[in-house]
This record gives structure tokens, C-alpha cells and sequence, in this order.
């Protein structure tokens, strides 16, 4: 599948629908597979940085670009944030990734994953519909009104049946 160009994948949805595990997952499933994977999650919070990497954030300060802190078999790398992350910049940071999963960050062009938790946000799944790709839900109630509008659905237990979906899909992709 690894063609210039990673595929990206935004997963959206709610606080507290799976998201993170799901995503958690599908990097496994990639990883099984022999596929490289990358992972981008957007917070509302700032990234708390590990107090023994403090002299990295200063010479991110000074002007570093990257600055790069190495502690036992991790790495972390700091960076100042693209103006516009799109495919482009998300293809730049992560050039030998084959899938990347954007966890909350709907970047335009990528295939967009609605994770629906329970029947209380039917509503505001109702509205989202018409703009995502593919339903992930567990609810019986979801997956009819899924079926009933023509969206693509799994159950985040179908993990196998995800990554083939994207992999089909993206074959058909620039």
C-alpha cells in the first residue's frame, strides 16, 4: 500500500466513544501486518513535557527545530506546529508511515471516521452523516441508522475489516 503519500485517516467523534483504543489497535493490526503506521492526536490541552526534558523545550525556545531529547530506548521530539496541518505537513512529519491516524483533527481529503458511543448522540450523529466516510459503532441503533443512510460500518471489534477497507480505498486515492 505504501505509495508516496501516506494515507491519512481522521478518527472523530466524542469524548469517551473509543477513539484512542481503537486507534490503538489499528496500529497493531498495521504493525502485524508489516505496514508502518504514525499516529497525530489533537488536544485542547498544551503537551505536558517530562520535567527531565526541560533543557529541550529551552532550545525549541532558542530556536532549535527540532530539538530532540533521548531518554533510555524513547525519544521525543519538539517541534513548533505546521500554520496548516494538512496531507501535506501530517506526510512531511511522518514519511515512512504507510496509514496515519489523526485522532480529533479533521484534515481535508483524509478518509473521516465517525466513532459513535451511545444512543444519546444519534442527533448529532444524524448531522455528521452526510460528512464522514465511515461509522464505527457498537449500538444496534447506530448501525441501522448507519445502513439506513448508505455509511460505510464497522464495529470496533472489526479492526481487520478497517484496515482492508482502507487499504481498497486508498488503491483509488491520488
Amino acid at each position: 500500500m505504501k505509495k508516496n503519500k501516506p494515507a491519512i485517516v481522521s478518527i472523530l467523534g466524542w469524548s469517551g466513544t473509543g477513539k484512542t483504543s481503537f486507534i490503538e489497535a489499528a496500529i497493531i493490526e498495521c504493525r502485524r501486518r508489516g505496514m508502518p503506521a504514525a499516529a497525530l492526536k489533537k488536544s485542547h490541552n498544551a503537551p505536558s513535557v517530562p520535567q527531565d526534558s526541560k533543557d529541550s523545550s529551552r532550545f525549541l525556545k532558542a530556536g532549535a527545530e527540532p530539538s530532540i531529547y533521548l531518554g533510555g530506548s524513547e525519544m521525543l521530539a519538539l517541534s513548533a506546529a505546521p500554520a496548516r496541518m494538512d496531507r501535506s505537513a501530517i506526510a512531511a512529519l511522518c514519511p515512512a508511515a504507510s496509514i496515519v491516524f489523526c485522532e480529533g483533527l479533521d484534515i481535508e481529503g483524509a478518509q473521516r471516521v465517525l466513532m459513535a458511543g451511545d444512543e444519546s448522540e444519534e442527533s448529532a450523529l444524524k448531522r455528521s452523516l452526510a460528512e464522514i466516510d465511515v461509522l464505527i459503532a457498537r449500538n444496534a441503533s447506530m448501525l441501522e441508522l448507519a445502513r439506513g443512510r448508505g455509511v460505510i460500518l464497522f464495529t470496533p471489534d472489526d479492526i481487520g475489516q478497517f484496515i482492508d477497507h482502507l487499504i481498497a480505498t486508498e488503491a483509488y486515492r491520488d
